[in-house]
C-alpha cells in the first residue's frame, strides 16, 4: 500500500531591510551615542574627583599621624611645589603603600600642562604622573602648604606661586605658624587652612574636567575634602 507524502511547503520568506531604513536606523544609534557619550564621561570625570577627594583625605590622616609625634606639628618642607622627596619618605615611614595616594587618578591630564613651559611661571616645567623615577624623585600630585619658601623658576626668574598670596608656614594640627613676618595671612580656622591641593598652573586648565580658575580638590586642616571653585590665590588660606 502506497502512503502518499505531504507537499513540502518553504517558510515563509522575512521582509528585507531597505538601504533607506538600515541608513535610519544607524543614524538614529548615532544621535542616542552622542547624547549617552557626553554624560558617561562626566560620570568618569566625577568618579575620579571623588577618588581624588579621597586620596587628600587619606594623606591628611597620615599627616595627622606624623603631627601627633612632632608637638603637632605638619611636616615643613622646603618649598610648596615638587620635588617631595622627604615628605614622601615621611609618609610611608607612617603608613607603607601611601605614596599611590599621592597621585590623582587624573593626573595625565595635569602631566600635559605642568610639562608646557608656555604657562606660568614661564619656561617652568613639571611631571605629576605616578612612575618609577617621579615616585623616587618626589615628584607628586598634589601642592603641599606647609613649606619654607615658593619655588623659584630660574628659566622665567619669577616663581611657581605668587608669593604675595602664597605666604610661606608650617602648619600646626590647630593653625598656623607664619615663616614671613613680613606677609602674614588674616587668621583663619582649621577649617580653612588649605593643606593640600590639586597640582595648578596658571593660565591652565584645571584638573577633572574643570576650566581654569575653577575645580581644585583641596584637603584641609581639619581633614574635610572640598572642592576649591574660584581662584586660588583669592580662596587660599
Amino acid at each position: 500500500m502506497r502512503v502518499r507524502g505531504r507537499a513540502r511547503r518553504d517558510p515563509p520568506a522575512v521582509p528585507a531591510f531597505t538601504l533607506i531604513e538600515l541608513l535610519v536606523v544607524i543614524a538614529i544609534i548615532a544621535v542616542l551615542a552622542s547624547l549617552l557619550l557626553p554624560g558617561l564621561g562626566r560620570v568618569k570625570s566625577l568618579a575620579h574627583e571623588k577618588s581624588c577627594a579621597s586620596n587628600l583625605r587619606q594623606v591628611n590622616l597620615t599627616l595627622l599621624m606624623y603631627a601627633d609625634d612632632s608637638a603637632d606639628c605638619y611636616p615643613l618642607e622646603w618649598t610648596e611645589h615638587n620635588p617631595h622627596p622627604e615628605l614622601v619618605a615621611r609618609l610611608e615611614a607612617y603608613q607603607p603603600g601611601l605614596v599611590t595616594s599621592l597621585y590623582c587618578p587624573q593626573a595625565r591630564f595635569g602631566e600635559r600642562y605642568a610639562q608646557d613651559p608656555a604657562y606660568t611661571p614661564k619656561g617652568g616645567i613639571d611631571s605629576v604622573i605616578d612612575t618609577p623615577t617621579n615616585r623616587a624623585a618626589g615628584n607628586i600630585s598634589y601642592v603641599y602648604w606647609s613649606f619654607r619658601t615658593n619655588k623659584y623658576c630660574p628659566e622665567s626668574g619669577g616663581y611657581w606661586r605668587e608669593t604675595a598670596n602664597f605666604v610661606p608656614r608650617q602648619l600646626k594640627t590647630s593653625g598656623v605658624v607664619w615663616l614671613d613676618p613680613d606677609k602674614p595671612q588674616p587668621e583663619a580656622g582649621p577649617a580653612e587652612r588649605w593643606v593640600m591641593c590639586d597640582f595648578f598652573r596658571q593660565g591652565a586648565p584645571f584638573p577633572h574636567g574643570r576650566s581654569h580658575a575653577r575645580g581644585l580638590n583641596v584637603v584641609y586642616l581639619d581633614g574635610h575634602v572640598a572642592l576649591m571653585q574660584n581662584r586660588p590665590r583669592t580662596s587660599y588660606r
